[in-house]
Formats: C-alpha cells, sequence, structure tokens
C-alpha cells in the first residue's frame, strides 16, 4: 500500500517538515555570518569590498548548510531535493510576491551595475526623493540619504521600475537658469559680464582643478574614469553660454548655462552665481 504521508515523490509530510525549519535556520545562520564578516572587514577594506565579501561567505555557508541537510533529512535525493524546494517556492509564491521580486530585482540591479554605494543619485518618478546617495544595498531593498538627513528605504523592485538619473555615473552636469533683465538693458554688456562671472568661479567647468580627484572619499568609479578624461575633451564642450530666450516690453529673457562636479553643491554653487551675476548687473539692492 502506497505511503499515506508522501506528497511529492519520496518527499514525505514530515521530511517537508524538517526540510524547511532546517533551510530557514540555515538562512538565518548564513545572514549571521555576512553581518559578522562585513562589520569585521568594513573598516579594513571599506564598505564595497567587505560587503562582496561577506555575501560570498554567506552564500557558501547557504550551500554547505543546505548540503548538509539535503544529505541528513532528504538521503540527498535529488528528486525529492527538488521536490522539497519545488513545494517550498510555491508556498513563498503565494505568501508574497515581493519576497521573489526584490530580491530577483536586487540581483539585477548587481549585475547591470544600475547604482553603487555612495552614488549620487535621483529618481525621475514616484517616490520623488530628490538628490540621495546609496547609503546602503541588499538583495531586498536600498537605503537611500538626502541632503537634508532623510533616509529613504525602497524595495529593489520599485527601486528597478524608477528611472534613475546617476550624477555619479556621469561625473558632471549642466546647470540652466533664466534671469529677467530690463528692457533698457543691453544684451552685449549683460552677456559679458555674466561671461566674465562664470569664466572665474572656482566651481564651473572648466575651471575646476581635477589633480587629486581620486582621492576624494565617496568618489565613484564611473566619477574618476571621467575626471581622468576630463582634459581630453575639448575646452568647447563645457563653454559656459549666455542666449538671449525671450523678449517683453517689461524685460527680456536671458538664459545662463554652465557645467559643474558637484551635484551636491549644486544650490550653492547657484546661489553664489546669481549673487554675483545680480551684483555686478546692479539687479540687487547695494550692502
Amino acid at each position: 500500500m502506497a505511503d499515506t504521508h508522501l506528497i511529492i515523490g519520496n518527499v514525505t509530510i514530515e521530511s517537508f517538515i524538517g526540510f524547511t525549519v532546517a533551510t530557514l535556520a540555515i538562512i538565518v545562520l548564513s545572514w549571521l555570518c555576512y553581518k559578522v564578516v562585513y562589520i569585521g572587514l568594513e573598516r579594513v577594506s571599506g564598505r564595497s569590498a567587505a560587503r562582496w565579501t561577506a555575501r560570498f561567505a554567506g552564500y557558501i555557508i547557504f550551500g554547505i548548510g543546505l548540503y548538509y541537510i539535503d544529505l541528513t533529512i532528504l538521503g540527498f535525493d535529488i528528486s525529492a531535493t527538488f521536490a522539497s524546494l519545488g513545494i517550498l517556492s510555491i508556498a513563498l509564491a503565494f505568501a508574497s510576491q515581493q519576497i521573489i521580486a526584490n530580491p530577483l530585482a536586487g540581483l539585477l540591479i548587481a549585475v547591470n551595475r544600475t547604482i553603487a554605494l555612495d552614488d549620487w543619485i535621483e529618481l525621475g518618478n514616484e517616490p520623488e526623493t530628490g538628490i540621495a546617495q546609496v547609503r546602503d544595498m541588499t538583495f531586498t531593498r536600498t537605503v537611500l540619504k538626502d541632503r537634508d538627513g532623510r533616509v529613504f528605504i525602497l524595495p529593489n523592485a520599485t527601486l528597478l521600475a524608477s528611472k534613475i538619473i546617476n550624477y555619479s555615473r556621469s561625473g558632471y552636469i549642466e546647470i540652466s537658469l533664466t534671469i529677467t533683465l530690463p528692457a533698457d538693458f543691453l544684451f552685449e554688456q549683460a552677456r559679458d559680464t555674466i561671461l566674465s562671472v562664470l569664466a572665474i568661479h572656482p566651481k564651473i567647468l572648466p575651471n575646476i582643478n581635477t589633480e587629486n580627484k581620486a582621492g576624494i572619499p565617496g568618489l565613484s568609479l564611473f566619477t574618476r574614469q571621467h575626471e581622468l578624461h576630463l582634459q581630453k575633451i575639448s575646452p568647447e564642450h563645457f563653454a559656459s553660454r549666455v542666449l538671449l530666450s525671450g523678449l517683453a516690453p517689461l524685460g527680456n529673457n536671458i538664459s545662463i548655462r554652465f557645467w559643474i562636479d558637484d551635484i551636491t553643491h549644486r544650490e550653492d554653487i547657484v546661489s553664489d552665481v546669481l549673487h554675483e551675476i545680480g551684483q555686478r548687473l546692479g539687479l540687487m539692492g547695494k550692502s
């Protein structure tokens, strides 16, 4: 008579329960191994190297543990192993789709290297985080911290579905400003004055000194590569521009465009530029 305790193939209910409990215990043990290795190596080798080493150690523990519980509980029966894992996967899939979606999204992010630790990024759609730095990455969620100190904990599936602007990878961005001049103000005079302000600002390309940039903490590999090749790019690529963008009886619109490489201080640079332009053109009250 067939064994009524069999549920799939040679897997009994008792074996499946024991295999499931042991698998969950191994997962917890591998996670503890990951944390211990990461904490031990973080101060010595840096966050990124420590994290990948810790993940590798965790996978080793999980693989060895899974082998032994398979050998002990299921007798290293391949069909029984796949049957148990299949049942467990189906149960998890019904329990929560996010359990599968988030690790898969985290794996895709890691393989594609969409973002990396310490990168400065911005999400182009919901949730709008503004400019934020990647502070932590796991297979299920990513932690961002913006310049106001707010911390965003995003599921990887949400992050993967978002439009990501990676400022650290681009290395430098173009800033566009618009000011309004009185209608009787000569455009040529305003343009020459504004260009003279931009030409001497230490935070505006191509004035920036790119030497020793690789030693700055938190500067990503992509940014370093851009900085190393910056001098090979034609200076005209980063030339500041002042354009007449609109005419009106009460004032003319002037478009100002220039390049920077420090996205974290974009507002400060813009404020400095506008203040100096306003002072030189007499558009601000005298201090």
